[in-house]
């Protein structure tokens, strides 16, 4: 059970978010499609401490949000990993590329992962901070400002799970022939779950 001072960071104690995930319990509870794969294991892991064998080569593609709070539990070799602000890799121009050559390396599984309290949401805000951190850097106060207006909306997000949704559509128009598995993790916990929209695209 998450400490009092976590509950902010459980997304199932959360209004936003806990009457739209489907918890994930047990093997039977996976998409049929996902068991026996590289899909499986990586849930495995987090959800019913089944640890990941080590193998020799990626089977996998994880892509999740920058945050520091969230550590895959996946062994050295097991999966290609790619952090992205949001975890949004589709919202980058030409990030198609790093992902055609993970395709050419045989990886056929993709796991997205959206959480609760992402940063993204809260970026109109913290805006004066971008700023004032590339300042310190050495850019001229204007073109930080100008960077950051030009870039924020691209990576900004309202709610975390809708976002997650968007992500999953775009990548699915977009590599058509891999199986890619939204899955929502709660910051308190690191336990996955399934988003209640995904059952509309089964």
């Amino acid at each position: 059970m998450a400490r009092k001072s976590d509950d902010h960071l459980s997304a199932t104690r959360s209004f936003k978010f806990n009457t739209r995930l489907k918890p994930l319990f047990a093997r039977e509870d996976l998409p049929e499609r996902w068991l026996d794969s590289p899909i499986e294991e990586f849930i495995a892991a987090h959800n019913f401490e089944k640890p990941v064998e080590e193998g020799t080569t990626p089977k996998l593609l994880v892509v999740s949000c920058i945050e520091f709070r969230f550590m895959p539990q996946i062994p050295r070799n097991f999966a290609y990993m790619i952090r992205t602000a949001g975890g949004r890799i589709t919202q980058i121009p030409g990030s198609e590329f790093a992902l055609a050559y993970i395709l050419a390396n045989g990886v056929r599984h993709i796991v997205t992962v959206g959480h609760n309290d992402c940063g993204m949401t809260k970026v109109e805000a913290f805006k004066p901070r971008l700023v004032e951190a590339l300042a310190e850097q050495g850019w001229e106060q204007d073109h930080a400002k100008n960077f950051v207006e030009a870039h924020a909306d691209r990576f900004a997000i309202d709610d975390e799970i809708d976002a997650l949704e968007s992500e999953y559509v775009r990548m699915r128009s977009l590599f058509q022939k891999v199986e890619i598995a939204p899955l929502f993790v709660s910051l308190s916990s690191s336990r996955l779950h399934l988003p209640s929209w995904f059952e509309k695209y089964k």
